[in-house]
């Protein structure tokens, strides 16, 4: 049958049982729901081509994005989640769909963590810290400023690095090209190719194994040990006691202001 005209219901509206109901007192409309409790009351599915939404909206249940949530899901009963994935595993699980090469955050603006941040890899184009602690290796190919705190399992670093304030390594310092510094102070310092030193002053003791000191000023307050060929080019001063060991030759002359004891002499 068909009908031209408008239908206009003054008290109420109820088709079948439970399919649908119009309560013209409280101004419901039920569908599937013979007690509606909002305005608009389904009780089912809905399926729509667009949904625009003006108020607020409030969902008890899941809510799924996708085919079964694979792109957005909200699991009310874990309250979790997931971005790019139906099963989030913390409270937001944001995953890419290829593991490798594919951005899967974005953020664009200012991010503010209060806990802690768990990364296997990351690329930051310009980062500001107070604290920063690195439990794998890292690697820092451009300029790398650091003003406060950073603790580093292992670091790399390509480009140049600046350090304003002290810079603590609790293990070893490898360094393949070359480094400048104002002043060092260590235990012990091992060199194991050529050292050019302007000036070399030590307090305490001088162990020389092979050859690859050469400084112009070589002050000694405390015992030194050459154990291999050593050769001055200029003035040797000896203020204290010095034990020769093996053969001394020397070219010039020998000034000797206090006593000289020997075994035997030849001249």
């Amino acid at each position: 049958m068909a009908v031209n005209k408008n239908f206009v219901v003054k008290n109420g509206l109820e088709v079948n049982e439970n399919l649908i109901l119009a309560n013209a007192d409280d101004k419901r409309v039920g569908i599937g729901s013979t007690t509606p409790t909002q305005t608009l009351d389904v009780k089912g599915g809905i399926g729509a081509t667009d949904l625009i939404v003006t108020g607020f909206t409030t969902l008890t249940k899941d809510l799924q994005v996708g085919t079964s949530g694979s792109i957005f899901y909200v699991d009310d009963t874990n309250q979790m989640v997931g971005v790019g994935t139906s099963a989030p595993a913390y409270l937001l699980d944001v995953r890419s769909s290829v593991s490798t090469g594919q951005t899967a955050l974005y953020v664009y603006g200012d991010m503010r963590l209060t806990g802690d941040l768990n990364l296997d890899d990351i690329t930051i184009d310009d980062i500001n810290a107070t604290d920063l602690y690195v439990s794998g290796l890292s690697t820092f190919i451009g300029v790398s400023t650091h003003t406060g705190q950073s603790f580093f399992n292992d670091i790399q670093v390509s480009g140049a690095g600046t350090v304003t304030g002290d810079l603590s390594v609790g293990g070893n310092l490898d360094v393949t090209g070359d480094i400048t510094y104002d002043e060092v102070s260590g235990r012990n310092l091992y060199i194991s190719g050529l050292a050019t030193i302007g000036t070399l002053g030590v307090q305490t003791s001088l162990t020389v194994t092979g050859t690859g000191v050469t400084t112009p000023t070589l002050n000694v307050t405390g015992v030194s040990t050459l154990a291999g060929f050593t050769t001055f080019s200029d003035n040797v001063y000896i203020t204290g006691y010095s034990t020769v060991t093996q053969d001394l030759s020397v070219l010039g002359d020998l000034n000797v202001t206090s006593d000289i004891t020997y075994d035997e002499v030849s001249g």
